[in-house]
């Protein structure tokens, strides 16, 4: 009889502890998903940036019109760096065709919650001068794509509600010449890429999308230099 009465205590605690132990794993592979795709983003701002740095936004070859990252004829430099945010040719993900031909192989961008912004900069001395696209400061992927249902993604949260998101992109004018060192080169210029992605949980367990934020906005940036952004010394006469 006392072993049936322990055998019946140990099932009872073991139903009391799965569920417990089933909550911490689910725990576990959500974060662990969150970090893989935060770790993507970050890579996919580091790739941008560097496609961008050896480039001219200036020169007119790079300012053409384009509304399709497949379109290979036309080059436009902001357009072109957005771009390699979008999937890889001729995988399932490349469904929409205008954001396409990319290096971006696990992270699904959605056009109608997630943004990528585009800045370069002119610094002589220490001092910024000058921002670019003109006349914002910023380029827009959502403002340029061809969804124009939604635009200003990262100004909205990832529900699209009435809260606003930030006012600004997340490097102002001070942030940047915080990196300045009065011993560096003087005349310089920088490109930043800017992403904001909304982060839906995987596993959608009830208790966790309960305590925690779902989706949640995930933000990451690079700057890198551009020298074709440095400013032009005047000739002397």
């Amino acid at each position: 009889m006392l072993f049936k009465s322990h055998k019946a205590q140990s099932f009872v605690e073991f139903a009391l502890v799965v569920p417990v132990l089933i909550l911490v794993l689910m725990g576990v592979v959500e974060l662990t998903l969150y970090i893989g795709t935060y770790i993507n983003l970050v890579d996919l701002t580091r790739e941008a940036a560097r496609f961008a740095s050896v480039r001219d936004p200036f020169d007119l070859a790079s300012q053409s019109a384009k509304t399709s990252c497949s379109d290979t004829v036309n080059f436009n430099f902001y357009f072109d760096t957005a771009c390699i945010f979008s999937p890889l040719k001729d995988t399932p993900s490349c469904a929409y065709a205008a954001f396409c031909n990319g290096f971006n192989s696990t992270v699904p961008f959605k056009t109608n919650e997630d943004d990528i912004l585009i800045s370069v900069y002119t610094v002589s001395g220490n001092i910024l001068t000058n921002q670019w696209p003109a006349p914002n400061g910023v380029w827009v992927w959502s403002d340029n794509d061809p969804d124009a249902a939604h635009n200003d993604n990262w100004r909205r949260d990832c529900n699209r509600l009435a809260t606003p998101g930030p006012a600004t992109p997340f490097l102002t004018k001070a942030d940047v010449e915080a990196y300045m060192r009065s011993g560096a080169v003087q005349s310089k210029g920088f490109v930043v890429v800017e992403v904001y992605y909304c982060y839906h949980q995987a596993l959608n367990a009830p208790v966790l999308s309960q305590l925690l934020r779902n989706p949640i906005t995930m933000h990451s940036y690079t700057i890198m230099p551009l020298p074709a952004a440095a400013p032009t010394p005047t000739p002397k006469p």
